[in-house]
């Protein structure tokens, strides 16, 4: 595997090891790999999109779809005892590696160490924003691709082109949070 040939699959993978082999939430696990995506320069490969909690790819949802099929993730369910407006239970779903899977990513990591040394320093720039909560990193995702995609563009705007509502203090503090992961200067 190198940084060409390097699918999807195999840096969802490696990315959840990176960041300790346990992820709370779907939400987060987006935002999460889309930053080190980021931090990898892979973000285009990984084929992140606007949607509806800020930048999400239908590839990294694959690739851990695939990874829980495998036996490699395991997924839990945990009911937050909370309603939404339609009337559903809000669920939040957990990722973690299983035994087999920390052994085939350990595979991994031997055919492609440049990765996952890249994954790892990237694991620790994001280490404040892993402590956030997923609203918070949802925002400042969008915040994120935001002003890659319009540097000087109107952001409360931006997003509502989106489909997203972000307001300006929220985006304030989503740059103030990607300052200090030294995400933006």
């Amino acid at each position: 595997m190198t940084a060409s040939t390097t699918s999807t699959y195999d840096f969802v993978h490696l990315a959840l090891k990176a960041l300790g082999g346990e992820v709370q939430g779907k939400t987060k696990l987006q935002k999460l790999l889309y930053f080190l995506g980021v931090l990898t320069g892979r973000e285009e490969q990984l084929g992140y999109r606007p949607h509806y909690y800020g930048p999400y790819s239908a590839d990294v949802a694959e690739a851990m779809d695939l990874l829980a099929a495998r036996g490699f993730v395991s997924q839990r369910h945990a009911g937050a005892g909370a309603v939404d407006n339609r009337g559903f239970e809000v669920v939040r779903t957990d990722y973690t590696l299983t035994q087999d899977g920390e052994e085939i990513a350990e595979q991994k990591v031997k055919e492609d160490q440049a990765l996952m040394r890249e994954l790892q320093q990237a694991a620790v720039a994001l280490q404040l924003l892993q402590e956030r909560d997923y609203m918070k990193l949802s925002i400042a995702a969008k915040t994120y691709f935001m002003l890659k995609s319009d540097p000087r563009a109107n952001l409360p705007s931006l997003a509502a082109n989106f489909g997203w509502k972000v307001s300006e203090q929220q985006i304030e503090e989503a740059k103030d949070l990607l300052r200090s992961a030294r995400l933006l200067q």
